[in-house]
């Protein structure tokens, strides 16, 4: 039986003021998966944009979930 990778992804959006990183989650995400994100979103993104760990209020971090099931409704 295949698994399948579980992946979050990420929008970075320098064009704003302040910027805007946008996070769309897997579902039931673990809390190990969560302290992984962050740590990839401090290091890989927030560090290199502002020059420090913290975000200091440069970049807004949307966090959304990602539902298993969507259903579309024509009206």
């Amino acid at each position: 039986m295949a698994t399948h990778a579980r992946t979050a992804t990420l929008q970075l959006n320098n064009k704003e003021k302040p910027t805007v990183l946008r996070v769309s989650l897997p579902p039931k995400i673990t809390t190990a998966e969560l302290a992984r994100l962050n740590e990839h979103i401090v290091q890989k993104i927030v560090f290199p944009h502002t020059g420090c760990t913290c975000l200091s209020g440069t970049i807004n971090v949307l966090i959304e979930s990602v539902f298993q099931e969507a259903v579309q409704v024509e009206v």
